[in-house]
């Protein structure tokens, strides 16, 4: 009789044990694991399960900062760039534009030619040859809708620092790498729509001036 005291307290301490273990194991794919085959339709505010950059092309370029950032602002201008990507230049709300870094400087839009954060949408499928990684399928994820020029958003993703030294050669020496972005865009919300007629003036960039 003496011994089931111990006995218990054993089966308890495996038992916490276990709910450590499965708490670790639930933590640990929160961050890191893809679920195949499965893609989540997120909200704004919302996180994404597993990898932030997974669906990302050489994602090494990017320095991860914040797994998941949420951001307000209204889109200034957008377009499509060759490897897919929707890149929208994001004029901050006040509380946001300590996100913003010098290079932001040279994101500009032809009628606000202040510093903008870009926020980008991936494709959801594999384009082309070159940037077939660069998807929202592997990403596990559906691509939000692409907002419009003028549109006030609220957009949630990864904040990440864009360290790709090429950009400095495009924009003809210009300290144009390391600059901010939301990328992927995991979810977009449209909390202000523009006025009719809006238009979509992309500012200079690749060293021209404006």
């Amino acid at each position: 009789m003496a011994a089931l005291p111990h006995r218990g307290g054993l089966l308890a301490a495996v038992g916490l044990g276990l709910v450590v273990a499965v708490v670790l194991l639930a933590v640990t794919s929160y961050y890191w694991v893809q679920i195949p085959f499965v893609k989540f339709t997120l909200q704004a505010g919302e996180c994404k399960w597993g990898p932030p950059l997974a669906g990302v092309y050489l994602s090494g370029r990017l320095r991860l900062v914040d797994r998941c950032r949420t951001v307000s602002g209204t889109v200034d201008c957008l377009k499509v760039e060759p490897d897919g990507d929707i890149h929208l230049r994001l004029r901050l709300d006040p509380q946001f534009v300590g996100l913003l870094k010098p290079a932001n400087s040279i994101q500009v839009c032809a009628d606000q030619p202040g510093p903008h954060l870009v926020v980008e949408i991936i494709p959801q499928r594999p384009q082309g040859i070159l940037f077939r990684t660069n998807n929202a399928d592997a990403g596990g994820f559906i691509d939000p809708r692409t907002p419009a020029p003028g549109d006030h958003i609220t957009a949630s993703g990864p904040y990440v620092i864009d360290t790709n030294i090429l950009h400095r050669v495009l924009y003809q020496g210009r300290a144009a790498e390391n600059w901010a972005e939301i990328h992927p865009a995991w979810a977009i919300s449209v909390d202000r729509p523009a006025q009719p007629g809006q238009p979509n003036q992309f500012g200079p960039e690749f060293g021209e001036t404006q």
